[in-house]
């Protein structure tokens, strides 16, 4: 890649719709969003369906209009420039690959509607195949190869045009589970070979995790949280956050017997501790304590007298339901030492203090 990676800003971008059942007004699919991509950078747009982020990357590549608001790609406001003008690469979730075009000729495609010579199409696409390690099936067609190597050839075309930034619409999601696994991996390795500014969509929270260098969640057209995967994870800003981000449990504390600083005195499950308060909580408003499963540790000199309700094996752990004062709490074993147990046994567990969360209660999520 010879260009400079250049970054993406978005500023109180609005795209609004019709409203339907025949309500008046409008729905917001993007609410005054604004966010930074920097020169390089994999950012993850995160949430659930109909959240926003795939409206947010069509506004990016151009297939949008927003309403209002702007988007610079580098210095460059692009808002009202069409597709074709921004420099935009994009990896669809279905590859929309040629079926009667080898894969050769798939790659080539977009240098030969910029009218490049044939000697230096036949030099950048072999460097591309190369680098995606796909050189072995240049004269197959897309029928001829596997999932993996589709999606390979779909980067490939989306990337030697040189873009300034690519956009991924959930690439991975066709998919069978271990080789998404694999894919997230190579993506992410040739991402960072290559330099390009990217943005990404994904409803899986693993995925968004694993490649990211800032995870963006959003919930109704709004970014409730933005951050790197470690600090939305550990750190999270209220309760929808927690659970999108990573599995929690949610604990209503018996009471809150201070709160500042960042930090509330609670009693919880019986027992008074003090534990990290996320900004948004008050003072007199309803609260839970965030509770990761894999921050409850079974151990004979436990503070806390548990009751195995149910339990399953994964291999790299095992996950049990305790009854924790007449709370059901989901908990992660990595320690294989408790495999012996069983439903029904009486055990203590310890909560590592430093983990638990105070959060302010959504009254949208179950807890």
């Amino acid at each position: 890649m010879n260009n400079e990676a250049v970054g993406v800003e978005i500023r109180d971008l609005v795209k609004t719709f019709p409203a339907f059942d025949d309500k008046k007004g409008e729905v917001y699919a993007a609410n005054h969003v604004t966010l930074s991509v920097q020169p390089g950078e994999l950012v993850t747009l995160l949430g659930p369906s109909g959240c926003g982020k795939t409206t947010l990357l069509r506004m990016v590549a151009g297939f949008l209009m927003p309403t209002s608001g702007e988007i610079f790609i580098g210095n460059r406001e692009v808002s009202k420039i069409p597709p074709n003008k921004r420099n935009v690469g994009m990896m669809f979730q279905s590859y929309a690959l040629f079926p009667h075009m080898t894969v050769y000729d798939n790659v080539a495609y977009g240098l030969k509607l910029k009218h490049m010579g044939k000697t230096e199409i036949r030099e950048r696409v072999k460097g591309i195949l190369q680098l995606m390690q796909i050189e072995n099936y240049a004269s197959r067609f897309p029928n001829e190869i596997s999932g993996g190597q589709q999606q390979r050839v779909a980067l490939a075309r989306a990337v030697i045009t040189e873009p300034n930034v690519l956009l991924f619409d959930e690439p991975l999601s066709n998919l069978d589970a271990k080789l998404r696994e694999y894919m997230r991996e190579e993506l992410r390795k040739i991402q960072k070979r290559v330099g390009i500014t990217s943005l990404y969509v994904t409803h899986d929270q693993s995925e968004a995790m694993a490649i990211s260098d800032k995870v963006i969640i959003m919930r109704s057209g709004k970014i409730e949280q933005a951050g790197t995967a470690m600090e939305i994870y550990a750190r999270p800003k209220n309760q929808f956050v927690a659970g999108f981000i990573g599995k929690a449990n949610f604990v209503r504390p018996d009471s809150v017997l201070s709160l500042s600083g960042g930090k509330a005195e609670v009693e919880l499950l019986g027992r008074r501790m003090t534990i990290d308060a996320s900004e948004e909580c008050r003072n007199g408003e309803p609260c839970v304590v965030m509770i990761r499963p894999e921050d409850i540790k079974i151990s004979p000199e436990g503070k806390f007298k548990a009751r195995i309700i149910s339990k399953a094996y994964f291999g790299q752990y095992i996950r049990h339901f305790l009854d924790i004062a007449g709370q059901e709490i989901e908990q992660m074993d990595f320690t294989q030492s408790n495999a012996a147990l069983q439903v029904g046994d009486e055990i203590a567990v310890n909560l590592v203090t430093d983990s638990l969360r105070l959060l302010p209660l959504d009254d949208t999520e179950e807890t």
